[in-house]
């Protein structure tokens, strides 16, 4: 294959594997502040349409923000993208695509042979080691969820903080193709919004694939245990004397 761009390179890929999923617009970017800054920017000027998914990859972030505004590490050789999806209905579940995206990334390995947890709510673990964040959101108007956003990053070859692995460690190369693993979450991305009506199984699911070895910031170990996913997509942790529900939204 001749030597194509970024955008070109995913796109093939995409094709590939795409079945009846929806055509993605693409951009990419060398280095930027943030994908969430640069889709906002987009989203403000060319509003998203009907059936036109968008996201926005780029090669590094300077100041990639994550969960309750830390900051994300987002340096050259890393997977670092923002996308858009078209949703329209008032009937989607905001509650449980979180976890409808987790489970879709955990299979998404699984096809790889590639064993992955859910670290409860938005985090893919290897071992005991972060393999990717992700923060999603719904944009409504009125009752109507018009899209969904997804801020994603993914360690891919990129050198990581001492918690965190990259894809290329896991899989002892460094002969893997961005462009491949770009397309594959672009599908997962799709999967998890055509499986939201399936709430059992992603709750199933997401209690198949949750750790419960690490809680979420701010509860420790030696005084709280993981219960389960509950039927809302909460998370219920427990001790000696009491039990208590944390939600993600």
């Amino acid at each position: 294959m001749k030597v194509l761009g970024s955008v070109a390179k995913t796109a093939y890929y995409y094709k590939k594997i795409q079945g009846f999923c929806p055509n993605w617009k693409i951009q990419y970017k060398l280095k930027c502040k943030s994908t969430e800054y640069e889709l906002t920017n987009l989203l403000q000027h060319s509003p998203i349409r009907r059936y036109k998914p968008i996201a926005i990859v780029a090669k590094e972030q300077l100041s990639g923000i994550g969960q309750d505004s830390r900051p994300w590490f987002s340096p050259k050789r890393g997977i670092w993208l923002s996308a858009a999806y078209p949703i329209f209905s008032s009937e989607f579940s905001s509650e449980i695509f979180s976890l409808s995206f987790a489970i879709k990334l955990c299979e998404m390995f699984n096809m790889e042979s590639i064993k992955v947890d859910l670290k409860w709510p938005n985090d893919i673990f290897y071992d005991s080691k972060k393999l990717i964040g992700f923060l999603p959101r719904v944009i409504t108007r009125g009752k109507e969820i018009i899209y969904v956003r997804i801020g994603f990053g993914m360690n891919f070859s990129n050198k990581t903080p001492s918690d965190g692995i990259a894809l290329s460690e896991i899989l002892n190369t460094k002969n893997i193709c961005e462009y491949y693993w770009t397309a594959k979450i672009l599908k997962t991305i799709h999967n998890s919004v055509e499986c939201n009506n399936r709430k059992e199984y992603i709750i199933e699911n997401a209690n198949k694939y949750l750790t419960k070895k690490y809680l979420p910031r701010g509860y420790n170990s030696n005084e709280w245990k993981i219960k389960d996913v509950d039927n809302n997509g909460n998370l219920r942790i427990y001790n000696d004397i009491q039990e208590k529900v944390l939600k993600r939204f």
